[in-house]
C-alpha cells in the first residue's frame, strides 16, 4: 500500500508541469500576424481600425460586425479574409445595442473576415453607385 501511494504521488508530481504547460501566460497570446502587441494590463481598451464579421445572413444580405462602434452610419466598408483578399463591400447601418450590422452590397463576407472603412475617393465612388432610397 505504501509503495502505491509513493508511486501515485510521483506520477502526480511528474504530470503537473505537463498539464500546466499553458497556464504560465497571463492574458491572450497572439499566434498570427507580424506586429508585437505587447503585454497590456487587464481591462485595457485598445482601439482598432477594423471590425470582425461574426454573422452573415445570406438571404437578407446582412452582416453583423463586432468592434464596429467607430464606424459611422452609412460608411462603406470592405472585408478581407486572413490572406488579405477582399471578400465583400458593405454599408454600415445605424448603431444598435452592442453589435453593428451592415448591408452586403457586393461579394460575400465570411465569419472572422476583417472589415475596415474605404478611402474617401472610394467612398465617393460607391455612394454614386449605391444610393439610399429617397425619404418622402
Amino acid at each position: 500500500m505504501r509503495h502505491t501511494s509513493l508511486l501515485l504521488l510521483a506520477l502526480a508530481a511528474g504530470s503537473l508541469p505537463i498539464l500546466s504547460g499553458c497556464g504560465g501566460h497571463n492574458g491572450v497570446r497572439i499566434t498570427e500576424g507580424d506586429q508585437q502587441i505587447g503585454a497590456a494590463q487587464t481591462g485595457t481598451v485598445i482601439p482598432v481600425s477594423s471590425a470582425t464579421v461574426v454573422h452573415v445572413n445570406v438571404f437578407e444580405r446582412l452582416a453583423t460586425l463586432r468592434n464596429a462602434r467607430g464606424f459611422t452610419e452609412g460608411a462603406f466598408l470592405i472585408t478581407r479574409d486572413n490572406t488579405g483578399k477582399q471578400t465583400a463591400t458593405l454599408k454600415a447601418r445605424a448603431q444598435r445595442e452592442g453589435l453593428r450590422t451592415a448591408d452586403i452590397l457586393e461579394g460575400l463576407p465570411d465569419i472572422n473576415d476583417r472589415a475596415e472603412t474605404v478611402s474617401a475617393s472610394e467612398s465617393a465612388r460607391l455612394s454614386k453607385i449605391y444610393r439610399d432610397p429617397i425619404q418622402e
